[in-house]
């Protein structure tokens, strides 16, 4: 019986070699596999992508057999795909193709074209294998498949939002959709718990961007953009102009130890959509590593966690917001 892969690519800073996950997932490479020229993708994308796409050397695989429902393999890859976002959101193809296995090479039968997931500046020098995607893949992608199998809105909508965002490729969209998700995630509502239970929940003075493949540590701090993030998201949920100051002015990223990062043009706006990603992204990653689903799922016992988190920003020196509603 031949082996079946439903395979995406990975962006080059994803890997440096294989990995084995649970559930017949992996990292391979399989570059010099893959049978271009007869493949049914090469007449359904453009010249350019598909240049891209035989380039591409680790692709993230979930393997099933001849038998298997090709519907359930794709959903499967859909759902690897997405927790390997939250390992760290860097951005990739989001292409899936299906692979069957013949005596030399993978013959391409069939695929699936979601939107591309777009990078951002601080996801394209990341480093994902720094964030130990060995060690936490498991855990995410069984918290991933959870959310949707038990349908647990709390957590599935805030993964649907993160997805959607990415794909938007759009600052102020694609910051509303990041940002809704961690309204919802933390049961906010308004501006202030929205700042001190995310605040709180991830520690205010917490680096929330990951060193980048310099090791250069990005100095944002949670408590430095959380204000002005949910002003972002009410100025275009409301459907107010985004004023010049500050969100059109330039805002250079900088490391703790001063080293300018961005080496083009990058808006305060640019910021806030990068900060909703990241945040989001290492929130939902904090839940299902550290075993809090339950706690989600039961609304009382995560309104304790929240009011827990508040007391933590309140304790450790958070800025409480100059707002305490929305418009």
């Amino acid at each position: 019986m031949r082996e079946i892969v439903i395979a995406t690519p990975l962006n080059a800073n994803a890997a440096s070699q294989p990995y084995d996950f649970m559930d017949g997932i992996s990292i391979r490479d399989l570059s010099g596999k893959i049978d271009w020229d007869g493949s049914i993708i090469k007449r359904t994308v453009s010249e350019h992508d598909y240049e891209h796409l035989t380039g591409m050397r680790y692709w993230l695989c979930v393997t099933g057999e001849q038998t298997a429902d090709d519907e359930q393999l794709y959903s499967k890859a859909h759902r690897a795909a997405m927790a390997m976002q939250l390992v760290l959101p860097i951005g990739a193809m989001h292409l899936f193709l299906k692979l069957e296995h013949s005596a030399l090479t993978y013959d391409n039968t069939g695929s699936s074209h979601p939107r591309h997931l777009c990078s951002t500046l601080l996801g394209r020098i990341a480093n994902l294998e720094a964030q130990n995607p060995a060690g936490s893949f498991d855990a995410i992608y069984k918290g991933v498949s959870r959310a949707f199998a038990e349908k647990l809105i709390r957590l599935q909508n805030p993964i649907l939002l993160l997805e959607h965002g990415m794909q938007a490729c759009h600052v102020p969209l694609s910051t509303l959709m990041f940002v809704i998700g961690l309204d919802m995630l933390f049961m906010a509502g308004s501006i202030g718990p929205f700042v001190r239970r995310i605040g709180g929940f991830v520690g205010p003075h917490h680096l929330i961007f990951p060193p980048d493949a310099m090791e250069r540590q990005p100095n944002t701090k949670a408590v430095d953009v959380l204000e002005d993030l949910y002003t972002f998201r009410n100025k275009i949920g409301h459907g107010h102009e985004i004023p010049q100051k500050p969100f059109r002015q330039p805002h250079d990223l900088t490391s703790t130890t001063m080293e300018k990062i961005n080496f083009d043009v990058h808006s305060y706006a640019e910021l806030m959509m990068q900060s909703g990603l990241f945040i989001l992204a290492g929130t939902l990653r904090r839940i299902f590593t550290e075993g809090m689903m339950d706690e989600v799922k039961d609304r009382s016992r995560w309104r304790q966690r929240m009011r827990d988190a508040e007391q933590r920003y309140c304790n450790e020196g958070g800025r409480e917001p100059r707002r305490s509603e929305g418009y």
